[in-house]
């Protein structure tokens, strides 16, 4: 189904609005096989909405939708398609084997074929130890397990996941992410919605989705680096109580903490030699070496420097454009 070359998930100019309530407007978003897109944004930002839309349960008021180069709501697609919302809905009074059983059945899944898919997927996550117990008494992570196991039932080219970890303790988090590993090296495309810029930092590609738009779209380390700035990692005794003393550094534009040490972004001009060596001075040392962009702190340098520019007054008539922030470009949308 789909010609050669068709992405799995193409959406064109995507609005929807609830209302007088605009939630997104001009969505351009591409998916291929074997990929996962991060769908990133704040609570509120429309990536549950956006995921409906995939799934053909909204229709958009504006642009496209097209699976395969197909509408979202054919019935022909339903097999090809994987939907797990926030709190997928399995049921708590049947087992975890009768769950499983129970959505391949809705696929068309019968007798021996129903038996060895059950078998093999109770196998993949884990559960088979489990599957005697019922629903409602698993951990929040094995539950996850369970409900990707649902979804994998049917063999979806096309899995799309809103924020399927939320409130999964953080080893639990890597297990289902090594799971999801194994299902893209399958070739399924997975378009994952997430307020986790850690679990972003492990898709393909990212969309930073930002009042109804997706503002800045490519791979994690392209987003993560930072228009003239570096990140430099400080380690050392009683960092994160002098981070304000860190802050004052000259060329020093912005601090963050991580546990025991600190990220420093060092603006244009700065030594980080010069700056080594007056911290190796300091009593109690630290140490500064080169440190990898982190996306969740390239964002918070990015929100800090527009916070900037926004307290600085306005130009005076005749003066020349305002200059352009970081990642802006035309239509509002960076491509790193």
């Amino acid at each position: 189904m789909g010609a050669a070359g068709q992405p799995l998930l193409q959406m064109e100019g995507v609005g929807f609005a609830y209302g007088p309530r605009s939630v997104l407007e001009g969505v351009d978003l591409r998916l291929e096989a074997g990929e996962i897109y991060g769908l990133v944004g704040p609570d509120g930002a429309g990536k549950s909405t956006l995921l409906r839309l995939a799934a053909g349960q909204l229709a958009p008021a504006a642009g496209r939708v097209r699976i395969l180069g197909r509408p979202p709501e054919e019935p022909a697609l339903r097999p090809l398609l994987a939907y797990m919302p926030q709190g997928f809905g399995l049921y708590p009074d049947l087992s975890v084997a009768e769950n499983l059983r129970f959505f391949g059945e809705l696929h068309g899944l019968a007798g021996p074929e129903l038996t060895r898919r059950e078998a093999e997927l109770l196998g993949r996550v884990g559960l088979a130890p489990f599957a005697g117990r019922r629903a409602d008494r698993l951990s929040g992570g094995m539950f996850q397990k369970l409900a990707l196991a649902c979804a994998l039932v049917s063999r979806p080219r096309l899995m799309l996941l809103d924020e399927p970890t939320t409130g999964v303790d953080p080893l639990s988090r890597r297990v289902f992410w090594q799971l999801l590993d194994g299902v893209r090296a399958e070739g399924v495309g997975i378009l994952y919605a997430t307020a986790n810029l850690e679990e972003a930092e492990r898709c393909d590609r990212v969309g930073l989705l930002e009042e109804g738009r997706i503002r800045r779209e490519g791979p994690p380390l392209a987003l993560a680096r930072v228009p003239e700035a570096s990140p430099w990692r400080v380690r050392g005794r009683e960092v994160r109580r002098r981070l304000e003393a860190l802050r004052r550094l000259p060329g020093v534009e912005a601090v963050f903490p991580h546990g025991r040490s600190a990220t420093l972004w060092l603006g244009p001009g700065a030594s980080p030699r010069r700056l080594g060596q007056v911290l190796a001075r300091w009593d109690p040392p630290l140490a500064l070496e080169p440190a990898p962009p982190s996306l969740h702190d390239a964002l918070l340098l990015r929100l800090a420097r527009e916070q900037a520019r926004e307290r600085q007054p306005a130009r005076a008539p005749g003066k020349g454009p305002a200059e352009k922030g970081p990642g802006e470009g035309a239509g509002g949308r960076d491509r790193a």
